[in-house]
């Protein structure tokens, strides 16, 4: 498709980015391979950079990262098309480093397109304000995505030979300390570090030293203290875990306790990873004396952690399993703000992962019913990771019965999810299809 060039928007390391129209006069961006930036020499592994930059870009379909939409690797020089920003996280820092007080939307943005990135092997490793692009969206709200690819590399085990083994990259106030030397040392945890940074800029404001342990007065302190830890290894394992800690200090959810017991119990919670068998007991014991009492219990399950989950499938897999079902009906039934969403479905992934194939079926279902009910695509594109083609036939049929058990409108929640994410029937089950009918 022929593009109209327009106005320069920026340029990086080795590209320069414009506004263009097509034929019909919508807008884009397209991004424009810049010989210049390198010496004669180099210019072949520029070239392969860039092509690499948007081959990785294509792989990845996720609202929070931004999308190829067209590209020519054969023109010269190279380009592809994306869509066309309102600006950048930078420019909302540069405005207010604060956010206005309420960084959530671009902070969980970005670490959903970062969880989309790390599962399927990629890690960006130049993760910084001038990458996270924003969009408005139809509803009047504001959407952040991931871009600039240029030095995404595979994960650990694979292999790439476009940058050297000693060559240092990314941008200094960002770049965690293993990169300032090594590139290719880069593990999913140099991510976790930027991440740490850009909450620097946030709560902070300040200026820094490059590579250096970060910290802030407040809560938030040990969050970026263990993001931005010098040892990788005692950074955080996963984005799922880091959510969790986020969200939690960032939530200002004021927590009305149904009785002196509930708030004991979730005190316990609140200060403990691994609870006593007895504290279990205490805390099955409330859950059933709020069942009888017509008491919902979502402030135990929104006191549950990760590592509570973990902890009781080791010590007793029959609460566990209990405990899980509970939970896929608390994520079933309830409503929920569209950050906690991403919260509650990293913790039903536990259960679903740890679970027999009974739980494994209603946590799936619980996360379509999530999904489609607070129109949240990464918690549809979940579903579909547990429903598609490569769930297991036994889950399949266990599913396909609940459904029907249930009463479930199986079909219209599917409509829906072809509507929201463009996920078509035969990428279910073949099982699942009949449900459909």
């Amino acid at each position: 498709m022929p593009y109209h060039l327009g106005k320069e928007k920026g340029r990086g390391g080795f590209g320069i980015v414009y506004s263009v129209t097509d034929d019909d006069g919508h807008p884009y961006a397209l991004k424009r391979l810049n010989p210049a930036a390198f010496q004669q020499q180099d210019q072949a592994m520029l070239i392969k950079r860039f092509e690499r930059e948007v081959r990785y870009q294509q792989q990845v379909e996720h609202p929070n990262v931004v999308h190829v939409l067209d590209a020519n690797l054969a023109d010269d020089p190279p380009w592809f098309v994306m869509p066309l920003a309102d600006g950048s996280l930078k420019d909302d820092l540069e405005v207010d480093h604060t956010l206005g007080g309420d960084p959530k939307r671009p902070l969980f943005d970005i670490l959903a397109g970062l969880e989309a990135l790390h599962q399927i092997g990629l890690r960006h490793r130049d993760l910084k304000p001038a990458n996270v692009l924003k969009f408005s969206q139809a509803d009047g709200t504001t959407l952040y995505a991931i871009s600039d690819f240029g030095l995404t590399t595979p994960g650990v085990g694979q292999t790439s030979t476009l940058t050297g083994s000693n060559m240092a990259g990314g941008t200094p106030l960002y770049r965690p300390p293993e990169c300032a030397n090594n590139f290719r040392r880069a593990t999913a945890q140099a991510d976790i570090y930027s991440f740490g940074a850009i909450l620097h800029d946030i709560f902070s404001g300040g200026p820094r030293i490059p590579h250096g342990e970060l910290t802030v007065a407040g809560p938030l302190g040990p969050i970026i203290e263990k993001c931005t830890k010098a040892q990788p290894r005692r950074r955080y394992a996963s984005i799922a875990t880091l959510r969790e800690d986020l969200f939690t200090v960032l939530d200002n959810t004021v927590v009305e306790f149904y009785s002196v017991e509930e708030q004991d119990v979730i005190a316990i919670f609140n200060a403990k990873e691994h609870l006593s068998d007895d504290e279990w007991d205490r805390a099955f014991n409330l859950i059933d004396e709020n069942a009888d009492k017509g008491v919902s219990n979502q402030n135990i399950m929104r006191a549950l952690s990760l590592q509570h989950i973990y902890s009781i499938h080791q010590s007793s897999p029959d609460m566990f399993q209990g405990l899980g079902e509970l939970y896929a009906d608390f994520a079933a039934k309830g409503v929920f703000g569209f950050d906690y969403c991403d919260v509650i479905s990293d913790k039903a992934e536990a259960f679903f992962q740890l679970g027999d194939l009974s739980l494994k079926a209603k946590i799936a279902l619980a996360m379509l019913e999530l999904g489609t009910s607070h129109n949240r695509w990464v918690v549809e594109r979940q579903f579909m990771r547990m429903a598609g083609h490569d769930c297991d036939p036994g889950l399949a049929e266990r599913i396909k019965i609940e459904v029907r058990a249930s009463g479930m409108p199986f079909a219209s929640r599917m409509e829906h999810v072809h509507r929201s994410i463009g996920i078509t029937p035969d990428q279910l089950h073949p099982i699942l299809h009949e449900l459909l009918a």
